[in-house]
């Protein structure tokens, strides 16, 4: 598909869509369509809390596995969320008839390996916090999907990056609080495979062993899947945001829902950005943007 299916099979081998072994085939497969990956571990932000309206709070797990509960064990009710519901009318990810690379469907909830299948570290945004529990958006699908995870199995950190993609401009700015800290025009899906819109995450960085191939020198992997393509190329159909080895393509619709950058930009995005920094994608970004809501 060409979205973020990348299918790769690494030792570190990084791709969108792996397809191969696990289904972590995760291999971006919304993306593009070839493959050729290597996975780099994920060094994570060591930001401390900071008082600020840009902050998102990140949780990373500090064990091997972890549960995360579909229902509220507060008993308290869930409160304000900016988290959207997804119009997804594919079947979910993960299910039993498909390997999720890590990640399985449990009668309460689910259950995600750690590190991830590219070695990284797994991360989920935090949506709000309630005692001894922690409610986060995590990688699966629909799109949007929040659950619950005992605060004491996740270190909290928090970063003032962020994403904006607005898909009516093929423009992505990147804000570090309330400054631009980069933008770029970029190649967004095409109609019949459409990059998804809401509130989504970075999930992980991927290097890659062929800065030439088609996800040029890094894939920042998403939290999200395509809303049209239930897998690809044998692969899961993850949503991410990487380089290119066609630029010429830039601010076009040209992709099977993945985000294509310069790879100037890739690099300099995986150098600075940690994973857990949110992204906004919008089919067309009001004139001005505001604070976000803290996710």
């Amino acid at each position: 598909m060409s979205a973020l299916s990348d299918r790769r099979r690494p030792s570190r081998t990084g791709a969108a869509l792996l397809a191969g072994a696990l289904a972590l085939s995760l291999a971006l497969s919304a993306c593009s369509s070839s493959s050729s990956a290597s996975g780099p571990s994920d060094d994570q932000s060591t930001t401390t809390t900071v008082a600020s309206p840009y902050a998102t709070t990140i949780a990373t797990v500090k064990g091997r596995s972890i549960t995360v509960l579909e229902n509220d064990p507060t008993g308290a009710g869930s409160t304000t969320s900016s988290v959207a519901p997804s119009s997804s009318t594919l079947p979910p990810i993960p299910r039993s008839s498909l390997n999720s690379a890590g990640v399985k469907k449990t009668d309460d909830g689910f259950e995600f390996s750690n590190p991830t299948y590219f070695r990284n570290p797994l991360v989920f945004d935090v949506v709000e916090q309630q005692g001894d529990w922690i409610k986060v958006l995590i990688p699966v699908r629909p799109n949007h999907t929040v659950g619950w995870v005992r605060a004491s199995e996740v270190a909290l950190t928090t970063t003032d990056f962020r994403f904006e993609l607005d898909l009516s401009r093929f423009h992505l700015t990147v804000f570090k609080g309330a400054e631009v800290f980069l933008e770029t025009d970029v190649v967004i899906g095409r109609d019949n495979t459409p990059t998804p819109t809401g509130r989504f995450y970075m999930l992980e960085k991927i290097k890659q062993n062929d800065p030439n191939g088609v996800y040029g020198t890094w894939i920042l992997a998403t939290n999200g899947y395509s809303e049209t393509l239930d897998t690809f190329n044998g692969g899961l159909p993850v949503i991410a945001f990487h380089g290119t080895n066609q630029p010429q393509l830039i601010g076009t619709k040209a992709s099977n829902g993945c985000v294509r950058m310069p790879n100037d930009v890739a690099d300099r995005l995986a150098e600075a950005v940690p994973a857990g920094t949110p992204i906004d994608i919008v089919a067309q970004a009001p004139a001005a943007s505001a604070a976000p809501s803290n996710l």
